[in-house]
This record gives C-alpha cells, sequence and structure tokens, in this order.
C-alpha cells in the first residue's frame, strides 16, 4: 500500500515537473518573440526620431523584419534589430552611400563577392521580395529592403558559421576595433530599448 502510494506520489511529482517545464519553455518563447517584435517598433522609431530617412525607405526596413519573422523565424533566433541599427550606424550614420572606393554600397556597406555569396546559398530570401538583379549601385541604392536583408543574412552566416563572439570583427573583415565600435554602440542602444520599453 505504502510503496504504491509512494509510486502515486512520484508519477504526479514528475507530471507536475513536466508541467513546470512545458510552462517554463512557453514563458521563454513568447518573451523571446515579444522581444523581437518590440526590438523591430523600436529600430523603427529610433530612425524616425533621429535620421531624416523618408518613410518609404523606413517602411521597407520595417517589412524585411516583419518577413524573418513571420516566414523565417529561425534567422531571428540569431540577429536582432537591434544589432542591425547598431551596424547601421557605425557604418553610414543610416547614409545610401558607397565606401571603400565604390566597393561596399548602402546603409549598412555590403561588398558585391558578399552579396553573390548570400543570394547563392539563400535564394529563397531573395526570391521572397523579388530581387534577382546584379550588386550595382544604381539598383541596389533603391532597395533599401535587400541592403538590410543582405547585411542580416551576411551577420546570421558569420554567426552560424564562426560563432556569435566574432561575428561583429569579421563582418568588417576581422577588424577588432569596429568589433569594440559596434559593442559599444549596442551598449547604448540596449539602455535606450530598456528606457522605450519602460514608457
Amino acid at each position: 500500500m505504502k510503496k504504491s502510494l509512494l509510486n502515486r506520489n512520484v508519477k504526479y511529482l514528475f507530471i507536475l515537473l513536466l508541467i513546470l517545464i512545458t510552462c517554463i519553455i512557453i514563458v521563454f518563447l513568447v518573451s523571446k518573440s515579444s522581444n523581437y517584435k518590440k526590438q523591430i517598433i523600436f529600430f523603427e522609431e529610433y530612425l524616425k526620431n533621429n535620421y531624416t530617412l523618408d518613410d518609404a525607405t523606413i517602411r521597407e526596413f520595417v517589412k524585411v523584419f516583419e518577413i524573418l519573422y513571420n516566414e523565417f523565424s529561425y534567422v531571428t533566433e540569431y540577429v536582432y534589430p537591434i544589432e542591425l541599427l547598431a551596424i547601421g550606424i557605425v557604418e553610414t550614420n543610416f547614409e545610401n552611400v558607397k565606401g571603400d572606393s565604390g566597393e561596399s554600397l548602402g546603409y549598412f556597406q555590403i561588398q558585391a563577392p558578399t552579396y553573390w555569396y548570400l543570394k547563392h546559398n539563400y535564394s529563397e530570401f531573395y526570391q521572397r521580395i523579388n530581387f534577382f538583379e546584379p550588386w550595382y549601385w544604381d539598383i541596389v541604392s533603391e532597395r533599401p529592403d535587400v541592403q538590410l536583408l543582405t547585411s542580416i543574412l551576411y551577420l546570421y552566416d558569420i554567426k552560424l558559421r564562426f560563432g556569435e563572439e566574432d561575428a561583429y570583427s569579421i563582418y568588417n573583415g576581422g577588424s577588432e576595433t569596429y568589433k569594440d565600435k559596434i559593442l559599444l554602440r549596442l551598449s547604448i542602444l540596449e539602455k535606450e530599448f530598456k528606457k522605450f520599453n519602460r514608457r
């Protein structure tokens, strides 16, 4: 009798533990999902409040984040809007320009070989936003969505292949100085994001 009562209690305890673990996982996933959505809003608000970008460009950026969130959520587990905000600030201060003697293009300074590598390996993303063109300035300058998507995929690919720790330096050819600038900008943005969340 005592043994069967003990077995029953162990079963109940085990079931209770499973329910608790399931609840914790659900809460974690919901908060992670909610955090990503909040970062999209923060990204949008930050650009509107601090830069003179036109509304259409900002909408194109937001659209990319929403597509990733809704259709390619595995990417959103590795790359966050706040990171792209930091990269855009450090790279060009959100100016749509040519850099590196014309080698790097756009807000996030992507080079043609990087684009072709990503387009080959992640073609479904470019199909989703109907972009099949070469990485020429007159084409790329008109497509902020392509610029952002390419930057996100580049950071995602780097993190998968080389890990989180060196991702920012590799983004800029292995520059530790660049990594330090991104980390500094991220720490500033994260503080602002916390204030934004308290509103």
